[in-house]
């Protein structure tokens, strides 16, 4: 995953500059093809090179998806919480790990207002309550995935609700990974909630903060096109 160096030194600038905001909200703008990729890279730069805690959120893919990714990458997780919400609908084996926490599926979850009540294995006997005093950066694995569960009413809801709840702390960084054009309805409401917008095109080299974007009025929403970051090499496996 040799194109992370390149791009965690643009997110170490983005995130952590002197005049940039460290936290808060974040809409960071990705073709869908490219999402996983995008995870990826955040993650690794929160946990290895930052050294970060944070909370990562599958509503899309089993957590197993994302952990045998970042084991591949050599990528410790010893600071990751997963909340899986896919396994249990999905027919997978829930295994006793003990970072993390089974859920079934987002229904009626108000997010983080539920998670922090949520408990997880954290050894033989004890079990850990999730503090989200403690973490450093929450991210779901791919937020337009709650069309799958919810209708259109539903994931309005349940969105704003996640967003409420990442408004109510002082020091978690929420990154939310979208495609623009995959669910107008969705883009538009995260829009217009976050406070910083990030465009990232791995394929084309592409790494550039936006100004706030105008509503969608096209047929298709047009992105920037400096190049910012050296070209990645070819990594494939996701």
């Amino acid at each position: 995953m040799n194109e992370t160096i390149d791009i965690a030194k643009k997110f170490m600038e983005f995130f952590y500059t002197a005049n940039s905001p460290q936290k808060g909200k974040v809409l960071v703008v990705s073709k869908y093809a490219e999402r996983t990729r995008v995870n990826i890279c955040l993650l690794k730069f929160f946990l290895h090179e930052m050294k970060q805690k944070g909370i990562f959120i599958t509503i899309d893919r089993p957590h197993q998806y994302t952990a045998s990714l970042l084991t591949i990458h050599g990528i410790s997780q010893e600071n990751l919480v997963y909340i899986d919400a896919v396994s249990r609908i999905s027919g997978e084996t829930e295994a006793n790990v003990s970072n993390v926490r089974f859920i079934n599926g987002p229904y009626e979850m108000n997010f983080l207002d539920d998670i922090t009540a949520i408990s997880f294995a954290g050894g033989a006997v004890k079990t850990k309550s999730i503090d989200l005093d403690e973490m450093n950066f929450i991210l779901i694995d791919d937020i337009a995935a709650l069309t799958k569960y919810q209708e259109a009413d539903g994931v309005k809801k349940m969105i704003h609700s996640y967003i409420d709840s990442i408004e109510r702390l002082n020091n978690i960084t929420a990154p939310i990974v979208l495609d623009a054009n995959q669910n107008r309805a969705i883009y538009e409401i995260i829009m217009n909630r976050c406070d910083r917008f990030l465009f990232i095109n791995l394929s084309k080299s592409i790494f550039k903060e936006m100004n706030r974007p105008t509503h969608l009025k096209r047929k298709k929403v047009l992105m920037p096109k400096e190049t910012s970051f050296a070209k990645p090499a070819a990594t494939g496996g996701y």
